[in-house]
């Protein structure tokens, strides 16, 4: 390229031999195309013969550069393209084009010459020949705008000689490939030039063009310069006019400030007027001491002047400036008069005509001294009262001083609620240099990044915008890593118009007295010896896991862990000794449970440890075995060593219970049992319902719901007297109808039920069914049936029983003499006072009173004499034990006793007729069990009422 070309110029070129090729293409394309047609009609019309991958060759050339051609033709308009996306397109068509050709001449060459015995090999030089000569002829034509495209047809097409050239080496082919490679070398040389002379020729085109477009731009500028000598030119002649007319303006401006100038020496005169009247206003007394002719003029603050002589005038200043201040006056004044400073300035009292001193401040300056020895001729000056602004400047200092020594943080804000003032208390509590706090906003020193403390301060912000008042504790945290708590007062000030214009706040340190709080309640909640929670914050933090954490929480271990024989041992080591025992076992206890959710100290000996169960955790077991581990080691005490052993009882909630109070009897339960082993182990709480645990059911929570939906059902089981055979009566028996798992017995959940209010709401349930069942007999003629109901101590005790009773009676029109109460002896254990005076009441209702399970429990014949007591039944455990002779002795002796008592005698369990037959001789009175009926629902004890009237004997 030619060395003049500059670089905007080379990618003009550039442009412009692309945009020529994408032009040139198109035709090469349809000359493509007409190449190959020729050479396979040529071939196909003098060697007809088939074959199948020349055929399969031409199609897919045809359909391929037409489909070129037509992309080309619609994708690469004029002006429509990017010039790099021409150029790979161009790139790749040259590239795809250089292969079909390669790809013939290989077939018609090598292929063809072997499926078509009539092909010679002559003729295939020939027609090969003419295909690569033509088309690289036409690339010459048309591609050698680049010399890149010409070499990306190029190289590829003449790939299959130059391979034919070290396979076929006759004589023949020897020629014919000098000469096609003279042919080529030729084409490659013109191919070379040619590419250079387009170059050139469209630099040059370029360059013209460019040289035109200049000249047609200073064509432009000599036009654009001329216009600009015509416009100077028609300037000129109206800055003359514009003279002219300034020469006129500027008599007349003339004239206008000559009024002007009158104008303002009225002015002058005025402001004089005004001037005076603000040396009155603002108590002013302006003096001119006139030095070279000696004699003063003083104004006082009515302006009213006054000529005095100089040297009387300084007698008299002398006489009523105080004392103390009298040298500094003097002084102040001497060095302005030598020139030293630059003005005279002096604040000193004087003394008025009634006493008191007041504060003045004085100012001078001379303003005309002698030219030749600079002393001072004229000097003029004004003296003010300031003594109510020094009275007001002492009150604040004062407030200052107060500010400054405050033991409380002091602010203030504006009215935007920034801060403008901050005393050394507040920069200590926060942090901040007052520096830092000043325009800050309220609560841009604090870390606010909290949505709780972000709606904390907009509260305080809405509540000072409503009232003007903010009063309240805050705990912030400061952004210099402090945080603090602290009592906020803040007040706003308001002018005389009511509007706010700065705020005063008061910050008070509760630091100390959180500390006290802090300190009180580690006394509340710690115990001192140990350092370990107590009990009342062990109940209290246990009560949380229940209650707060249920979501997060699935199940809790309780372990209650006791010292093995402590008291004889606390009274071998004295107070002191058991003291430290104590302290080592908690710390003992703190390093091998530190996974733990609480440790505590209950009391004496006493410890509790609460755990989170997790499959991801070690096992309650792994726990205690690790803590029986660690007191394997000996204890030191007062320089003896002393072997401690722990015993340990374990609660699970919610297996068994989701109650405090309950899991923590649970555990001592265990603990008991743990200990009444001999100590040194480790039990778990057990219970009967523990089977229906394990299927996943949670009583208490399920049988609430039961009592709420009416799933209670009774179950009635007859009892048969012995003298005439009659169905006596009935005993009522509760049972649970679940709705997924069927008839549930009591022996399931009445346990659990007992250690609730639960089996207080059971027991009313069954007395109402009850009532209601023995009112549906009695109106199908069965006046005398008495069906009897269990009582629990719990039911005895919670007061609610006798009313419980009378509603149902009175609300199904029932008589006294139709119920029947069971009531096992150890409900007469505790308060039996108080249990007696129930059981008197009930008998007034005509209610029979009965001794359940006589024998099995604390059996006192106590209970048979002080108590209302009309039926004694004797226990299934006695009764299914009949044949034994001790047996049959200890219920001889039992039925006799109530006979000799006048009391009712009742066997249950009877399933045998042997046993029927020994009952019935001792004059037993009254027969229940299997032997008769199973517990029969409400429908089934009705016909089994009506069948079994009469048992024959």
């Amino acid at each position: 390229m030619p060395d003049f070309l500059d670089a905007n110029l080379r990618s003009q070129l550039q442009t412009a031999q692309i945009h020529n090729s994408i032009r040139h293409i198109q035709l090469f394309l349809v000359s493509i195309l007409i190449i190959f047609l020729y050479v396979y009609c040529v071939y196909q019309f003098n060697f007809s013969h088939f074959s199948l991958y020349f055929n399969i060759w031409f199609l897919l050339t045809e359909l391929f550069v037409g489909s070129f051609w037509i992309l080309t033709t619609t994708r690469f308009k004029f002006k429509q393209y990017t010039i790099s996306q021409a150029h790979h397109w161009v790139q790749f068509l040259c590239l795809g084009i250089g292969i079909l050709i390669a790809t013939g001449i290989s077939l018609i060459y090598y292929y063809l010459p072997q499926v078509n015995p009539s092909f010679e090999p002559v003729h295939a030089l020939t027609l090969s020949a003419l295909m690569l000569i033509v088309t690289q002829t036409l690339a010459l034509t048309f591609l050698t705008q680049r010399l890149d495209y010409f070499c990306l047809i190029f190289i590829p097409s003449i790939v299959p000689y130059f391979i034919s050239q070290f396979i076929l080496t006759d004589q023949i082919n020897q020629l014919f490939h000098l000469t096609v490679n003279f042919v080529l070398i030729v084409i490659l040389l013109c191919a070379n030039s040619t590419v250079r002379i387009h170059k050139r020729l469209s630099a040059l085109y370029l360059r013209n063009g460019q040289l035109i477009k200049n000249a047609e731009q200073q064509v432009l500028r000599t036009e654009e310069l001329c216009d600009q000598l015509q416009n100077e030119m028609n300037k000129s002649k109206e800055i003359e006019l514009q003279l002219q007319q300034n020469n006129q303006q500027l008599e007349q401006k003339i004239q206008e400030r000559t009024f002007d100038i009158e104008q303002m020496n009225r002015n002058l005169e005025n402001q004089q007027q005004n001037l005076d009247l603000a040396h009155e206003i603002a108590g002013l007394k302006p003096w001119d001491w006139n030095i070279k002719e000696r004699h003063i003029s003083v104004s006082n603050y009515q302006q009213q002047k006054k000529l005095k002589h100089s040297k009387e005038h300084s007698i008299q200043l002398q006489n009523i400036i105080h004392p103390d201040d009298l040298l500094c006056f003097k002084t102040a004044l001497k060095q302005h008069l030598r020139a030293e400073t630059d003005r005279y300035e002096a604040t000193y009292r004087v003394q008025q005509s009634n006493g008191d001193w007041t504060w003045v401040h004085d100012i001078g300056r001379v303003i005309e001294r002698n030219p030749s020895n600079k002393k001072p001729l004229r000097m003029v000056g004004i003296q003010r009262d300031i003594h109510q602004e020094r009275t007001d400047q002492e009150r604040l200092k004062l407030v200052a001083s107060v500010l400054e020594q405050a033991a409380e943080g002091i602010f203030i804000l504006d009215k935007h609620l920034n801060y403008v003032n901050v005393n050394p208390f507040y920069e200590k509590i926060t942090g901040f240099d007052k520096g830092q706090c000043l325009g800050q906003h309220l609560f841009a020193l604090t870390s606010n990044h909290k949505s709780a403390q972000q709606q904390n301060h907009q509260a305080i912000l809405e509540q000072l915008a409503r009232t003007g008042e903010y009063d309240g504790e805050l705990t912030e945290k400061f952004s210099t890593g402090k945080e603090l708590t602290f009592w906020l007062h803040i007040n706003a000030i308001q002018d005389e118009h009511n509007r706010v214009i700065n705020y005063i706040g008061i910050v008070s340190d509760l630091t100390e007295r959180k500390l006290q709080e802090q300190r009180l309640s580690y006394l509340e909640n710690y115990d001192t010896l140990t350092d370990l929670p107590n009990r009342f914050y062990y109940n209290y933090q246990l009560h949380q896991y229940l209650v707060s954490h249920q979501d997060s929480i699935q199940q809790l271990a309780v372990i209650r862990l006791n010292i093995d024989r402590f008291r004889p041992l606390n009274e071998y080591l004295s107070n002191n000794g058991g003291d430290e025992l104590l302290r080592q076992v908690a710390q003992r206890l703190r390093l091998t449970n530190t996974d733990a959710l609480f440790l505590a100290h209950l009391n004496g000996d006493d410890f509790a440890i609460v755990y989170e169960i997790s499959h991801i955790r070690p096992s309650i077991q792994q726990h205690c075995e690790r803590i029986q581990d660690a007191f394997a080691e000996p204890f030191e005490i007062f320089g003896q060593d002393h072997i401690i052993t722990v015993s340990m009882g374990i609660s699970f909630y919610p297996e068994h219970g989701r109650q405090l109070d309950y899991l923590n009897n649970c555990a001592e339960q265990a603990l008991t049992e743990a200990k009444r082993l001999g100590g040194h182990t480790m039990k778990y709480y057990s219970s009967d319902n523990t089977a229906l645990l394990e299927q996943g059911i949670y009583l208490e929570r399920d049988l609430r719901q039961a009592i709420r939906n009416d799933e209670l059902v009774v179950y009635y089981q007859p009892k048969i007297d012995f003298k005439d055979q009659h169905v006596y009566g009935f005993e009522a028996l509760v049972r649970w109808n679940h709705p997924t798992k069927g008839i549930i017995p009591p022996a399931l959940f009445i346990p659990m039920a007992e250690k609730t209010s639960l089996i207080s709401d059971i027991g009313r349930i069954v007395i109402r069914k009850t009532a209601k069942q023995i009112s549906y007999w009695n109106s199908i003629g069965f006046k005398n049936i008495c069906v009897s109901v269990n009582v629990v101590a719990q039911q005895l005790q919670r007061g609610q029983l006798l009313s419980d009773l009378d509603e149902a009676i009175a609300t199904y029109q029932i008589s006294g003499e139709s119920l029947e109460l069971e009531i096992t002896e150890s409900s007469l254990i505790e308060n039996s006072k108080t249990v007696k005076i129930l059981l008197d009441q009930i008998k007034q209702r005509h209610i029979n009173i009965a001794l359940d399970d006589f024998g099995t429990g604390y059996s006192s014949l106590a209970y048979l004499a002080d108590f209302p007591i009309d039926i004694l039944k004797i226990d299934r455990a006695f009764i299914a034990n009949i044949g034994d002779g001790k047996q049959d002795a200890i219920i001889s002796a039992m039925v006799a006793m109530g006979k000799a008592m006048g009391l009712t005698v009742v066997a249950e369990g009877i399933e045998t007729e042997q046993q029927l037959c020994y009952l019935e001789k001792l004059q037993c009175d009254i027969a229940q069990g299997y032997l008769f009926s199973k517990p029969l629902s409400e429908k089934n004890a009705t016909e089994y009422l009506q069948l079994h009237k009469l048992i024959p004997s």
